[in-house]
C-alpha cells in the first residue's frame, strides 16, 4: 500500500512544482501596461515660459564607473532570455554658473566590498566590471569635492551610492521621503554606512506642476534643472529634467526602469526582479505610464534609465559636454 501513496505524492509534487514554474515563466512573458489604469494630469508646462529671459549657459556630461552584466529577460517583461544586457553604472555631471551638480555617483573605489551588500539571488545572476570611479575622474580634470555645490541621488540604493565614498564632506540632497525610507533601514544597508562621511540634507517638492507632475522642485529658478517624483522602485525614488539653452532636454529617470525598452512599450520589471528591487510595484506601474505619456508628447527628450549603457553611449562622455 505504502508504493502506491508515495507514487501518488510525488506525481502531486511534480505537478506543484512544474505548475510553479510555469506561473513564474509567465511572469517573464511580454505584456505591455494598462495605460488606461493610470490617470495622469495634463501637461502645465511648456518649455521657455516658466525660465528666465536671460540665456543660461549648462553643460551636461556622463561619467561611467562601470557596468553589471545580466540577462535581458531580468531587465523587463518580455526580454529575451538569452540576450545579454549591459548596465551602465554612470554619475552625471551638470555644470551650472551658480554651481557645479552630480546626480547619482556609479560605482566607487570600493565596490568590490559595496557589492557584498546586494541580495545573493542579484549576484548571483549578474557580473560587474568596475571602469574609473567619478571622483578619481573629475580629479584628472581639476574639479574637486568642494567645487561641486551638490550631489543629488536618485534613490538610495547601493549602486547609486558606492561612488559617495570619493567625496568625503559632500553635501549629499535627497528627496525627504528617500530619507525616511533609509532611516528605517538596517545598519549593513551601504548608504547608512557611508552617510556618516557625508552632509546628508533633505529635498522637499513644491506645490508646483511641470509637464504632467503635480509636484516637481526647480533647483536654481531658471527652468534649466528640475527634480520631480518618480515614486515606486523606492518611495522616495526621483527624476531630474536638465534642459540646455541648445533645446536639448534630458530626463534621468533613476531606477523607475532599467532599459528605455520598459519606456517605450511600456512595461515593467518581471516579477523575480521587482520582488528583488521594487518596494511599492503599483507606483513604478504608474511612474512608468506618466514617463510613458511624457515620451509620446515630446519624441526629441533623451529619456535617460540609470542603467541602460545604450542610451548612455549617446550622450557626451566626460569630459566632453552637452551644451
Amino acid at each position: 500500500m505504502r508504493k502506491p501513496i508515495l507514487k501518488r505524492a510525488l506525481w502531486t509534487i511534480a505537478i506543484v512544482i512544474l505548475g510553479l514554474l510555469l506561473v513564474l515563466g509567465y511572469t517573464f512573458k511580454g505584456k505591455a501596461l494598462d495605460i488606461s489604469s493610470y490617470e495622469s494630469m495634463p501637461p502645465q508646462f511648456e518649455p521657455g515660459k516658466d525660465v528666465t529671459s536671460e540665456p543660461v549657459e549648462v553643460t551636461l556630461s556622463l561619467i561611467k564607473c562601470g557596468k553589471m552584466t545580466s540577462k535581458e529577460i531580468f531587465v523587463y517583461r518580455g526580454g529575451n532570455a538569452f540576450k545579454k544586457y549591459e548596465s551602465g553604472m554612470a554619475a552625471i555631471l551638470v555644470k551650472h554658473p551658480k554651481g557645479t551638480l552630480l546626480f547619482d555617483t556609479g560605482f566607487g573605489a570600493n565596490v568590490d566590498e559595496h557589492v557584498k551588500s546586494i541580495p545573493f539571488l542579484m549576484r548571483a545572476l549578474t557580473t560587474y566590471e568596475k571602469e574609473v570611479p567619478a571622483a578619481v575622474q573629475l580629479k584628472e580634470q581639476g574639479i574637486y569635492t568642494d567645487d561641486i555645490r551638490a550631489i543629488i541621488l536618485s534613490h538610495s540604493h547601493w549602486d547609486h551610492v558606492s561612488g559617495l565614498d570619493g567625496f568625503p564632506g559632500a553635501k549629499v540632497w535627497i528627496a525627504g521621503d528617500e530619507l525616511e525610507y533609509i532611516r528605517n533601514l538596517g545598519p549593513g544597508e551601504l548608504i547608512n554606512k557611508l552617510k556618516e562621511s557625508v552632509k546628508l540634507n533633505a529635498i522637499e517638492f513644491m506645490a508646483k506642476r511641470y509637464e504632467n507632475f503635480p509636484r516637481s522642485l526647480d533647483v536654481f529658478v531658471d527652468g534649466t534643472i528640475v527634480l520631480v517624483p518618480l515614486p515606486g522602485h523606492t518611495p522616495g525614488s526621483m527624476g531630474m529634467f536638465v534642459n540646455l539653452h541648445s533645446g536639448k532636454r534630458f530626463f534621468f529617470i533613476g531606477d523607475l526602469t532599467w532599459a528605455l525598452d520598459g519606456i517605450q512599450i511600456p512595461a515593467e520589471r518581471p516579477w523575480l526582479s521587482r520582488a528583488l528591487a521594487d518596494d511599492d510595484p503599483d507606483d513604478v506601474r504608474r511612474s512608468i505610464v506618466q514617463v510613458h505619456e511624457l515620451m509620446n508628447r515630446y519624441p526629441d527628450m533623451v529619456i535617460v534609465p540609470a542603467h541602460d549603457r545604450r542610451v548612455h553611449d549617446r550622450i557626451a562622455a566626460f569630459p566632453e559636454v552637452e551644451r
